[in-house]
């Protein structure tokens, strides 16, 4: 039986998904503004949500080695998308980047958020943070060093990006007031004014974001077969990994009941959008195809939310 509260959460999002792919069609929606509603919810609202859910968990050392877990996991799919490109001779040289990495910023807290609660990002987050470092330390300066001869400074570029970002600031600070015990003034007047505040400041995340999601769905059906080919490989991938975590890491360390659906959830999501940001953009079929395939990746992602969420 599905459970009606979750069909309720469900609905709003995939509503306000095609309300913003039907008003950037119309163009009543500029790109300008969906640029300054991902401003918003990458440097405040988000944030916002991600420290008060971070501080108010109990933080164990154990959540070190998922974090490791799953980090080495995007290790090896990068690898394995390294051998297939190879095996099967495929040209784009941004393919096997787009078989690792999870596109949970500007995708999966938002879903994650408006289905279970923004009170329980912590548990996505715990997820995501192995991830993130792997974008970061891996992926980014990577796709950067492509074509250039000289590749001294580039993951001193990547590092630098990543210490700006707000996101793994807010990450961050959230499980050192954690570890260091910040749920002991829970109760007390300074501590509910703050949280209520943030609270309030990340009520908007799941709205602006599923809409710039529905905005951002763009496909040109000239060739599909590659990039359809690469999303389904992506999520085939991803599930396999996943369940290897779960046996290997999650169950020993007694972490299923808590991990389980944002292990799944994550793994669902397509690759991170900040592939598109740093390739190079004077190759449009290459662009195209980035695009294409993240935008199929994007709808698997929703759909397997929603099926995660109601099984």
């Amino acid at each position: 039986m599905v459970d009606k509260e979750i069909l309720l959460k469900i609905l709003p999002l995939l509503i306000t998904i095609v309300l913003g792919y039907v008003l950037y069609k119309v163009n009543f929606i500029k790109e300008s503004y969906l640029e300054v509603f991902k401003k918003v919810v990458v440097n405040v609202t988000l944030p916002a949500g991600l420290l008060t859910a971070f501080a108010s968990i109990d933080f164990e050392l154990k959540y070190i080695l998922v974090f490791a877990s799953v980090f080495a996991a995007c290790g090896f799919m990068l690898l394995i998308g390294m051998g297939l490109a190879k095996i099967f001779k495929i040209k784009s040289p941004y393919f096997p980047y787009l078989l690792t990495g999870f596109e949970a910023g500007m995708l999966g807290y938002a879903l994650y958020g408006g289905i279970y609660g923004l009170d329980r990002l912590s548990e996505f987050g715990i997820i995501d943070v192995g991830q993130v470092l792997f974008v970061f330390l891996v992926t980014v300066p990577m796709i950067l060093g492509m074509g250039k001869k000289k590749t001294s400074g580039i993951f001193s570029e990547s590092i630098k990006m990543a210490v700006k970002s707000p996101i793994i600031w807010a990450i961050f600070i959230g499980l050192l007031l954690s570890a260091g015990g910040i749920n002991r003034l829970l109760g007390t007047v300074a501590y509910d004014m703050v949280k209520n505040t943030l609270d309030f400041i990340a009520l908007p995340t799941p709205f602006l974001i599923s809409f710039v999601i529905g905005s951002g769905l763009k496909f040109s059906f000239r060739q599909m077969k590659l990039e359809s080919l690469t999303a389904v490989l992506k999520v085939a991938l991803s599930i396999g990994f996943a369940f290897a975590i779960l046996y290997f890491a999650l169950a020993p360390m007694e972490l299923s009941s808590l991990l389980t659906i944002p292990l799944f959830s994550m793994f669902l999501l397509p690759g991170p959008f900040v592939i598109p940001m740093f390739m190079d953009s004077s190759n449009r079929e290459q662009v195209e195809y980035v695009s294409n395939t993240l935008s199929i990746g994007t709808l698997l992602g929703l759909l397997g939310f929603i099926l995660i969420s109601i099984i």
